[in-house]
């Protein structure tokens, strides 16, 4: 039967059969999911191979997504020697089982999954707890700022956006990748500029380093670290009046609150939202003019599962575009 064959799915297939609005659909569908309790899915697991002479390290992210009734991990890492064979540092894929038999049911590659989860992300949480997005700062101008900026002139009413970034040239790359925007793109000269009298602030950097300063922040204004280490100064954290996140669970040992939680002072308790909550109606929230919103978002495996499994039911209608090998053969 063709269900027990096993796909390899490349990444110009899933860009043919998944676009952009896609993907941001599915990603809030799936925190809502999540959210009403019909995903399984643990804490992530970082192996760090560098003790082993590896230059690099990988995330294993697996669930189990019961809508779709499907099983999968994502397998993400950054692999140092990467770029001198002219290959992003980061690389993911995607394996899908079926939950019932453990039967292969394809491998999918993950990086434009990755890339798009990864800027889908903000740009749904800021539609839904952010009071203004008429000023947007965006703090590394990488690809995944690139990607959340694509993802959040879908979905948001954005007048300028200001880019900040160590590199000059990385801030004019990144601003002519938008030359046809809607909106005012401004190369901010340094952070604390981009920062003062924005609605919106996003750090997307591989930093370990205070980015933006509490008194930078205004009163309404909403600051959304995607790092994976510290990147705003913990009194941003503090002065806060909501706090958000993607994952308590993983929030308490992972990115920019992970001293805080070390040290006591930030606990389960202490978030006011978890997304998937709020998009199931199972938490309250109104945006309000003068509360400011700290928001961490450290990544969850199920939407690139959910994308992976959307990707390959499309590729199954059509019949081609794949290659299939039998696993049991």
């Amino acid at each position: 039967m063709f269900e027990e064959k096993s796909l390899l799915i490349g990444n110009e297939t899933v860009q043919k059969y998944m676009d952009i609005d896609g993907a941001i659909d599915i990603i809030a569908k799936t925190w809502e999911w999540f959210g009403d309790d019909k995903i399984i899915m643990p804490s992530k697991i970082t192996t760090d191979m560098s003790s082993a002479g590896v230059a690099g390290w990988f995330n294993s992210m697996p669930c189990y997504i019961s809508p779709l009734d499907i099983a999968g991990i994502k397998i993400v890492g950054g692999y140092d020697g990467n770029k001198k064979n002219n290959l992003p540092y980061i690389k993911a894929n995607v394996v899908l089982t079926d939950p019932h038999t453990g039967l292969l049911k394809a491998v999918v590659s993950g990086d434009w999954i990755s890339d798009y989860r990864t800027g889908a992300q903000p740009a749904i949480m800021i539609k839904h707890l952010a009071y203004k997005t008429d000023v947007v700062t965006i703090i590394g101008a990488g690809l995944q700022g690139y990607t959340s900026l694509a993802c959040m002139s879908r979905l948001l009413d954005i007048k300028e956006v200001r880019i900040a970034d160590l590199s000059s040239e990385a801030k004019k790359n990144f601003i002519s990748k938008f030359s046809d925007a809607k909106f005012k793109m401004v190369d901010a000269p340094d952070n604390k500029t981009a920062c003062e009298g924005s609605d919106v602030i996003i750090t997307v950097t591989n930093a370990d380093a205070d980015l933006v300063r509490a008194d930078w922040v205004k009163p309404g204004a909403m600051v959304i670290t995607m790092g994976s280490f510290h990147e705003v100064e913990p009194e941003v954290v503090r002065q806060a009046d909501i706090i958000a996140v993607d994952h308590i669970g993983q929030s308490l040992h992972r990115g920019n609150l992970k001293p805080m939680a070390e040290s006591g002072e930030i606990t389960a308790e202490s978030f006011d939202v978890e997304i998937g909550k709020l998009l199931a109606h199972k938490t309250e929230y109104t945006p309000d003019k003068d509360k400011r919103i700290y928001a961490q978002i450290v990544g969850m495996g199920c939407p690139d599962v959910a994308i992976a499994e959307t990707v390959r039911r499309k590729v199954l209608e059509e019949g081609k575009d794949s290659f299939e090998f039998n696993m049991q053969g």
